[in-house]
């Protein structure tokens, strides 16, 4: 679904589901302290290394995207909290609804809840994302 200025409150966004890759291992050099790698996340208490940041906004990002489409790059806003780590191996949903619908200018700003959530049901990210459409 593509938001328009009728999308409705609770109207869910798309949803994206991922298996993680954790594109951070690096087995050719030693990074001191890289919470993405094994040996160093182990180390530290971990299961194994978290996958980075940038590859779970990414995720997320499509689901943005897909649902406001070039308005999100317009006058998109996204706040995010990381809850839990990702890693490798996970399988993760990424999803969320619509919350709120404020007028602006010749559109409306929609405002959306936004989470990405481990098969086990642990939310590993929540935000808000928000955009105008028109």
């Amino acid at each position: 679904m593509t938001a328009t200025k009728d999308t409705p409150v609770g109207a869910p966004l798309p949803e994206n589901r991922v298996h993680a890759a954790n594109l951070g291992q690096r087995s050719d050099r030693d990074f001191e302290m890289n919470i993405h790698d094994d040996k160093t996340a182990s180390k530290l208490g971990f299961k194994r290394g978290f996958v980075p940041g940038g590859q779970t906004m990414s995720w997320i990002t499509r689901v943005v995207v897909d649902f406001f489409g070039e308005s999100a790059f317009r006058t998109g806003k996204l706040q995010c909290t990381y809850v839990a780590p990702v890693f490798d191996d996970d399988d993760v949903l990424v999803t969320g609804a619509v919350r709120e619908r404020i007028p602006e200018g010749d559109g409306v700003r929609l405002v959306c809840d936004i989470w990405m959530d481990k098969a086990d049901g642990q939310r590993a990210i929540a935000g808000t994302v928000s955009a105008v459409v028109h």
